[in-house]
C-alpha cells in the first residue's frame, strides 16, 4: 500500500542565515592552557624543545645576566586574556567542573629541618610516589558533574575495582550498601567505565573488550581524518565479541570464521584488532613502578611566618636573540625567509610570555595556600582549614578553571612534607559553632579515636559519630564509614577479630 502521509507536502531545499556565537581557540590559546597544567619537569622539556626548534631563542648561561622578568603577584602578562577564554569555555559548557574534594595524605612525610634558608641546588631531591589505579580513577571522579549522593556511589564502585581493573562486586551489592537504586548504580557505573584506562570497571572480560572497542572507535573518529576501521569491520568485531566470545578466547578460528561467514583475510583483521586490546586494563598501574617527583613550589619558614618559592632552577633561562634581523642579514633575505623569521619571532615572544604567566600564576596560588594554611604548617593536620578553588579564584580574581589547571599535577614541598597541591583543596564540614572544619582534619580525628580505642571493645561508626558530635562536629554514621574506609581501616567487628587473634 502506498504511503499517503506525505501527500500535500512539498520537499524543498532552502538557505537560512543564522547569527550564532562561537568560541574558537587558536593553537596558541590551546598551548597556553596546556602549558599552565605542566609541572616543572614537563615545562623544562617543553622549553628545551622550543630552544632547539627556534633560532631566535637562546639560553642564558649561569655567568650571564638573566633577562629581566617580573613575576611578582601584581604582574601577570596576558593572564586576563587567558582567564577570559576559560570563562567563555565554562559558559559554553565545554570544560569540566574543577571543584575538588578531599585528596590523599601527603606523599612523603616530613624529612627536612626547619632551616630558614633553602639552597634549591642542594635541597633538591627526586622522590618517588606510588600511583595506583584507585587514585587514578578518583582523580578523574573529582572532575565529574555529580551530586554528593551519586559521588558517594561512584566512590564505592571505584573502591570495588581490583588492581586488574575489574569490578568485583555486583551492582546489587553496591546498591544495597549505598542505599541506592540499582538503576542509579548502573548509570553511575557506565560513567566510571568511561574513565581512563579504557575497559576499567568491566564486570568480565567480554564487557572489558567491548568497552575498549567503543573507546578505540570513538578515539579514531575524533582524531583521524581517515578511518582505519570500516563500518563492516566494526560490526564484525563487535559481533565476534558479543555472540561468539567462547570461540574467540579458545582461538577456534575456523569455527569463528564459519560462524561469521567471513574470509580468511577479514578474520585475520578481526583477530589482529582484538589482540591490540588489554585484557587487564589496570595492569599499567604497577605499584613497583615509581614516578619521579620534583617539587614545583617550596614553602619555607622565614622569620615568624612562611613564604612560597618557585623551583625555578630546573627551568632553562631563555631570552630572545638581540638584533636578530641584523644577525640574519634581513636585507638580503627573500620573502620566505622573512616570513620564517617573523613566525619564529612571534613564537619566541609567546614562549617568553607563557613562561612568565606560568610562574606568576603558580606563585600567586601558592601564596594564597600559604596564607590560608599557616596554622597547618606550624601545628599539623588537625589545623588544616577547608579550602576550595572558588576561595582562591575570588582572592586572585581568576577563573576557577584557571586555578584548577594551575594546581593540576603539581607538588608543593612544605615543612610538613611533600604534597600534591590538590591536597589543600577539599570540602569542609559544619560545626555546631557555625564554622567549618576540614574533612582531612576529621579523618585525622577518626584515626586518632580508633588508635586509642580498647582492643576488646572497638568503636563502631555510630559511636565515632557521637564522639565527634561532642567536639561539635556534625557528621553522619555513613560519612564516618566512608572516611574510615578511605583510611584503610576495617569496621569494628573485624578490628575486634584482628585484636583477638
Amino acid at each position: 500500500m502506498a504511503d499517503n502521509s506525505l501527500k500535500g507536502h512539498k520537499l524543498s531545499a532552502r538557505l537560512d542565515l543564522r547569527l550564532t556565537q562561537k568560541l574558537t581557540l587558536t593553537p596558541q590559546m590551546r598551548q597556553s592552557l596546556e602549558m599552565l597544567q605542566m609541572n616543572v619537569l614537563e615545562l623544562q622539556q617543553q622549553l628545551l624543545a622550543e630552544l632547539s626548534e627556534n633560532p631566535l631563542l637562546e639560553e642564558v648561561m649561569d655567568y650571564e645576566r638573566a633577562p629581566d622578568e617580573d613575576v611578582s603577584p601584581d604582574h601577570d602578562p596576558d593572564h586576563d586574556s587567558l582567564d577570559e577564554v576559560m570563562s567563555l569555555l565554562m559558559k559554553r559548557g565545554t570544560d569540566l567542573d574543577p571543584e575538588e574534594d578531599e585528596f590523599r595524605a601527603p606523599v612523603v612525610e616530613r624529612w627536612k629541618g626547619d632551616s630558614d634558608v633553602v639552597d634549591p641546588t642542594v635541597y633538591e631531591r627526586v622522590l618517588f610516589r606510588r600511583e595506583n589505579l584507585t587514585d587514578h580513577l578518583l582523580s578523574q571522579l573529582h572532575f565529574a558533574r555529580l551530586s554528593e549522593r551519586d559521588f558517594e556511589v561512584a566512590e564505592r564502585i571505584i573502591g570495588n575495582i581490583d588492581s586488574d581493573g575489574f569490578l568485583r562486586a555486583s551492582v546489587q551489592e553496591i546498591a544495597k550498601n549505598a542505599d541506592a537504586k540499582v538503576e542509579d548504580v548502573k548509570q553511575i557505573l557506565r560513567l566510571v567505565q568511561e574513565f581512563d584506562p579504557p575497559g576499567v570497571g568491566a564486570r568480565d572480560l567480554k564487557e572489558c573488550l567491548k568497552i575498549q572497542l567503543r573507546h578505540l572507535f570513538a578515539e579514531h573518529e575524533l582524531h583521524t581524518n581517515s578511518d582505519p576501521f570500516p563500518e563492516r569491520l566494526r560490526v564484525l568485531v563487535l559481533r565476534a565479541v558479543e555472540k561468539h566470545f567462547d570461540l574467540l578466547v579458545a582461538h577456534k578460528h575456523p569455527e569463528l570464521r564459519k560462524a561469521l561467514r567471513i574470509s580468511e583475510t577479514t578474520l585475520k583483521s578481526i583477530v589482529e584488532l582484538i589482540e591490540t586490546l588489554e585484557p587487564r586494563p589496570g595492569s599499567g598501574f604497577d605499584l613497583d613502578r615509581g614516578i619521579p617527583i620534583v617539587p614545583d613550589v617550596y614553602v619555607v619558614k622565614r622569620g615568624p611566618g612562611f613564604v612560597a618559592m618557585l623551583n625555578e632552577h630546573k627551568l632553562p633561562r631563555l631570552r630572545i636573540v638581540g638584533n636578530y634581523e641584523g644577525n640574519f642579514g634581513a636585507d638580503e633575505l627573500g620573502q620566505k625567509e622573512r616570513e620564517f623569521i617573523r613566525q619564529r619571532a612571534a613564537r619566541a615572544n609567546w614562549v617568553m610570555k607563557s613562561i612568565a604567566q606560568w610562574k606568576t600564576t603558580l606563585l600567586r596560588v601558592a601564596e594564597v595556600i600559604v596564607k590560608f594554611e599557616t596554622e597547618f604548617f606550624q601545628k599539623g593536620a588537625l589545623y588544616l582549614k577547608p579550602l576550595k578553588l572558588t576561595d582562591v579564584s575570588a582572592e586572585l580574581e581568576l577563573h576557577e578553571t584557571t586555578v584548577g589547571r594551575t594546581v593540576s599535577n603539581k607538588f608543593i614541598d612544605t615543612p610538613r612534607g611533600l604534597f600534591e597541591m590538590k591536597y589543600f583543596f577539599h570540602r569542609g564540614l559544619d560545626t555546631a559553632s557555625g564554622t567549618s572544619v576540614s574533612s582531612i582534619t576529621v579523618k585525622q580525628l577518626i584515626k586518632e579515636l580508633i588508635d586509642k580505642e580498647r582492643c576488646d571493645s572497638p568503636y563502631n561508626d555510630q559511636q565515632i559519630s557521637d564522639m565527634l558530635a561532642e567536639r561539635r562536629i556534625k557528621i553522619s554514621r555513613r560519612a564516618v564509614a566512608k572516611y574510615r574506609e578511605s583510611l584503610g581501616i576495617p569496621p569494628s567487628h573485624l578490628r575486634k577479630r584482628q585484636n583477638m587473634t
